[in-house]
């Protein structure tokens, strides 16, 4: 298994990325784990100028950034999103890395490999926005068509990993244990989620029916999998 890793800060003692390594301590036949810092990793931010969804995704001003990245995704069979809350949200990098991908939905021109794959969202906060925060990268694993998306929000009461006490690590690995369970269980034998279906239907009818961008609708017929 090859895994992407997405973190939205470079600190080693972070309750997010020390949770991400410890899921994939509970893995199993891990070959390669790819790991990129944003925004170190991905600076440019999306200027709203439509190259990619009209196809000239090599004229975006984020494209040479991305090439590895997308490399990674090819390879990976897991893709792990670090993210801590800012402000009841996902971090703004994170959000301008996501926001590359629109071109890459199911309503345009999605990588149809991602519904062989799987994602992970570890998101921690002080305090709230728990949920907003994984929702912000949930919908574009969903609409991205990645098959199972599973997430780990946890409150850290601002505690770094290394100072955590006990008890609230304990509860974090606890469900980190159980989502690498999910992971090996679903892995078995990987099928779209109920929503990812719906979401690929959905659009495939409208794409093979004609009613949607040409170039997508193109895309879609000339590339479309057999599930």
């Amino acid at each position: 298994m090859n895994i992407t890793l997405i973190k939205a800060e470079n600190r080693k003692n972070s309750s997010t990325y020390n949770a991400a390594k410890y899921l994939i301590s509970r893995l199993e036949n891990i070959d390669k784990v790819f790991e990129f810092t944003l925004p170190e990793d991905m600076p440019h931010v999306c200027k709203g100028c439509y190259a990619c969804l009209y196809g000239n995704e090599d004229k975006c001003g984020g494209y040479e950034y991305l090439k590895p990245v997308n490399e990674a995704f090819e390879k990976s069979n897991l893709i792990i999103f670090c993210s801590p809350v800012r402000c009841f949200h996902a971090p703004g990098q994170i959000k301008s890395f996501l926001d590359h991908y629109g071109y890459r939905w199911l309503v345009h021109r999605p990588d149809f490999d991602m519904l062989k794959k799987q994602a992970v969202i570890i998101t921690t906060a002080g305090g709230g926005g728990l949920k907003s925060a994984a929702k912000d990268i949930k919908d574009s694993m969903d609409y991205w068509g990645v098959a199972r998306t599973h997430v780990v929000a946890y409150s850290v009461w601002q505690y770094f990993w290394d100072d955590m006490p006990e008890k609230f690590k304990k509860g974090f690995k606890r469900k980190l244990d159980k989502t690498a369970k999910s992971i090996k269980k679903c892995a078995k034998n990987l099928k779209p989620s109920v929503k990812v279906s719906f979401l690929y239907n959905m659009f495939k009818r409208l794409h093979l029916g004609g009613k949607m961008w040409q170039i997508d609708n193109d895309y879609w017929k000339n590339n479309i999998p057999n599930l």
